[in-house]
């Protein structure tokens, strides 16, 4: 009697830790999978963020009639904004609003919001028009026209 007693309490032991494993399982994999989700978003802005400042400080460095592109995905929907200095990008993930930011040489007031994800194109150009912040499907134009003197 007493072996058929333990295998008894041996197998509501294993019940209960079974259905412990599997709620304490998934509590721990939602978590992880945010957190590594966010990471890839965050990635790909900062990459993205580093690619438009970069050409934007080329084609300033390199003068009129100057022109760059970049591509690069964004599998996030995002917000785009350039000040003086600055070029901001913003997504929405789990944990709320993030920025990630690129310093600029030449920089001016421009926004573009609510951008849907997909693989985009920068074209960066030196312009006889003024500066300028344009989005086309998955082509953003920037020009821009420093004051020369």
């Amino acid at each position: 009697m007493r072996g058929q007693a333990a295998v008894e309490y041996l197998l509501i032991f294993s019940a209960v830790l079974v259905i412990f494993a599997t709620v304490t399982f998934g509590q721990m994999i939602n978590p992880a999978q945010d957190a590594g989700r966010d990471t890839a978003y965050l990635s790909q802005a900062r990459f993205a963020a580093d690619a438009i400042a970069g050409a934007i400080n080329s084609v300033y460095s390199n003068g009129k009639g100057a022109v760059k592109s970049v591509s690069f995905p964004m599998d996030h929907n995002w917000n785009l904004q350039l000040t003086e200095n600055t070029l901001t990008i913003s997504l929405e993930i789990s944990s709320g609003t993030q920025n990630v930011q690129s310093n600029l040489r030449y920089g001016f007031n421009g926004s573009i919001q609510n951008l849907s994800a997909g693989t985009y194109t920068a074209i960066v150009e030196w312009s006889s028009a003024n500066n300028s912040l344009t989005q086309d499907n998955y082509k953003i134009t920037i020009n821009i026209k420093p004051v020369e003197g």
